[in-house]
């Protein structure tokens, strides 16, 4: 378990946020706690094998589970929205700006992520090292071959269990908007100053030609699969933005470091 520590400490409460370091939601609860100098533990999730142990700290035992989850003492915090909803609240500064205005930014995000989510699972299962690397840290390297089966229909549950969420070229589509947004602005951000928006459409850009550090790390196909070639040359401006938010003491955050 990781304790991730910010400039200030915001609350006594004790929090715990768990979530898959590789996930651009829990990248985005990250982002927003940090932000907003609460400091929290953090537990690594692992599909299926971590899914009974959340299930029982949830109460929560015939519906489906996805992280990232904050527990908050004994309050249950879901989804990266509303984590971040929390801590701009806890903060009470609007450090990450004025949450109403910027959901839409949220929605497209969402929109663009599901996309993305989509994208790079049906490339895991073309490929047969993601497979294989998929497979537990435990499996040993002899039996990984053998096993990829048991991988690839892991992947294709999880890509049944989002695929109504995309929404085609729902990606290009909010990093274009993205860039109108920030040619609008004129500020270097979405809106007058850094904001949740901007996590939120950064993050995006994660699904695409991620720089975000994970543990575990991805391996080496995986971490193909995650880039799109094609995206990453057309939007190349957007990715220098997210490069230099990433670089920035005010803006970045832990998995930047």
């Amino acid at each position: 378990m990781t304790i991730r520590t910010s400039k200030a400490m915001k609350s006594q409460v004790q929090l715990l946020l768990v979530g898959e370091s590789f996930s651009p939601w829990t990248k985005k609860a990250c982002w927003a706690l940090e932000q907003c100098h609460l400091t929290y533990r953090y537990k690594e999730y692992t599909p299926t094998l971590s899914e009974p142990g959340l299930r029982w700290r949830m109460w929560q035992w015939t519906q489906p589970v996805s992280v990232p989850v904050l527990f908050v003492d004994r309050q249950i915090v879901r989804g990266s929205w509303e984590i971040a909803c929390y801590a701009s609240e806890k903060a009470g500064d609007g450090r990450l700006g004025d949450l109403k205005r910027i959901a839409p930014w949220n929605d497209l995000s969402e929109a663009a992520l599901a996309q993305g989510r989509t994208n790079v699972l049906r490339r895991i299962l073309r490929n047969d090292q993601a497979l294989e690397e998929s497979l537990p840290a435990f499996v040993p390297n002899r039996l990984r071959r053998p096993l990829r089966f048991v991988a690839r229909d892991a992947v294709k549950r999880l890509d049944r269990k989002y695929a109504h969420l995309e929404k085609a070229d729902a990606l290009r589509q909010a990093l274009l908007r993205t860039r109108e947004g920030l040619a609008k602005s004129g500020s270097g951000y979405l809106l007058d100053r850094f904001s949740y928006a901007d996590i939120a459409m950064a993050v995006v850009l994660e699904v695409i030609a991620p720089i975000a550090h994970t543990h575990p790390p991805l391996g080496p196909a995986t971490q193909r699969c995650w880039n799109d070639l094609e995206l990453a040359d057309e939007f190349s401006d957007l990715l220098d933005w997210r490069d230099q938010l990433a670089g920035l003491d005010g803006t970045t955050y832990s998995q930047f470091g």
